[in-house]
């Protein structure tokens, strides 16, 4: 969607721990952040991009207090990009965020709602983005056929009227691949395989009738129409596996669920190198499902490799714990955390701790506002308590660490985190 809508200097971002990661680096100040929900559907997201106008005028405000006007708009510009564009908002999902300095934005299609929040800061405020870039709910969809694959990112829900998980899924953007009519999220095999048979390797030159030069593509040599079929299949596969790989596996992190017939699911997974597609797969006809059957079918897969994940992760915290390599104590963990040594960290979801955190020390205050911002909430001044697990899970990850944000009832500890140090 990025291509499809919008242009430099704004471009739509992967949520993501390594996304979030490179936003904590230092920036050049100020910076500015903005969060709101979103809607799907009309007639919810008619509100959409009057609350947006709402919050931009609020960094505007913010901004002017000790930038020019003229810088006032240069360092807005990239999100005054979005205003007006109605294909964008017509696109959103569940929540967004901008976070832009320098004149440049990273806009984010968030799978949950969060707060509206107007922030000129002198760092992002990445706390929302880190609770959701580390749920475990998350999760990429792959779904082929022999002519088309399609890649979608989900999330998984526990289903209360069925009785099993639920969810819910979005294509994916892709750019930069061959066709210029694919769908977002769609890779078509047509495109890839005319680009692939006419590369000098595959190619062989002869005499065509009358003594006349002309080009005959041999697909891997001489054989049946099959093995031309099948030949042509597996540079697809091949095709779809790098840029499942290269442009979702590896900036998301999530697990990848194949839906494909069993032939089919055979000869990718002969090819693919991603580590991330599960074993197990949906045993159905890509070609025949509706998009909306698409989550409930991969959601129970999903859902038995999270709560594996969540296992192996809870026993590593335990054998750890006993061995003086992990501790369910918040000054502990956030004092581990500023020194580098917090290897994973889990939290509990949806849980807050108010408060601040000295970035130098590892202190925490658990009362009082985070001081020196200008700062909006809605129509006035934003009186802001930082999130104390977010404070934390972002430091954790300034340093390398990993995090996982988990449901209360799975949590290892009652302070509602929990820490593997690396020493």
């Amino acid at each position: 969607m990025a291509s499809m809508f919008l242009g430099n200097p704004a471009s739509i971002a992967p949520v993501s721990l390594e996304t979030v990661r490179s936003l904590l680096e230092p920036q050049p100040a100020p910076c500015v952040s903005l969060y709101m929900p979103t809607h799907r559907t009309v007639p919810d997201n008619l509100v959409d991009q009057p609350t947006y106008r709402h919050l931009l005028d609020a960094l505007a405000m913010g901004l002017s207090a000790t930038q020019p006007t003229r810088e006032v708009d240069r360092l807005l510009e990239p999100l005054h990009a979005i205003e007006d564009n109605v294909r964008f908002w017509q696109h959103t999902r569940d929540g967004l965020a901008v976070l832009a300095a320098d004149g440049t934005a990273r806009i984010f299609l968030l799978p949950a709602p969060v707060k509206p929040l107007a922030l000129v800061t002198s760092r992002f405020h990445t706390m929302p983005l880190v609770r959701i870039a580390a749920s475990v709910e998350r999760f990429n969809v792959l779904t082929l056929t022999s002519r088309a694959a399609h890649v979608y990112e989900g999330q998984v829900t526990e289903g209360r009227a069925a009785g099993g998980p639920g969810g819910r899924v979005d294509p994916v953007p892709l750019h930069g691949i061959p066709g210029t009519d694919a769908a977002p999220g769609e890779l078509d095999r047509g495109a890839v395989v005319d680009e692939e048979i006419f590369q000098p390797h595959r190619v062989q030159r002869g005499m065509g009738p009358g003594g006349r030069g002309f080009t005959s593509v041999v697909h891997g040599g001489t054989g049946s129409k099959q093995d031309d079929i099948d030949a042509d299949t597996e540079i697809f596969f091949r095709h779809v596996d790098e840029v499942v790989h290269e442009q979702v596996s590896k900036h998301s992190g999530l697990p990848l669920v194949l839906v494909a017939l069993p032939r089919l699911a055979a000869v990718f997974r002969g090819v693919s190198k991603n580590r991330l597609l599960l074993d197990a797969y949906v045993d159905r006809d890509a070609h025949l499902l509706p998009e909306e059957s698409i989550a409930p079918l991969v959601a129970p897969i999903f859902a038995a490799a999270r709560d594996k994940r969540i296992g192996r992760e809870l026993h590593l915290f335990e054998q750890a714990r006993d061995h003086g390599l992990g501790s369910g104590d918040l000054s502990d963990i956030a004092r581990a955390a500023v020194a580098g040594r917090v290897a994973t960290l889990l939290i509990e979801k949806d849980r807050f701790e108010t408060g601040r955190l000295d970035r130098q020390t590892g202190a925490i205050i658990t009362n009082g506002e985070a001081p020196g911002d200008v700062s909006r909430s809605g129509d006035r001044p934003a009186l802001r308590q930082e999130d104390l697990f977010g404070a934390v899970a972002e430091t954790v990850l300034l340093h390398g660490g990993g995090i996982l944000a988990i449901e209360r009832i799975a949590m290892p500890t009652e302070s509602g985190v929990a820490a593997v140090y690396r020493y």
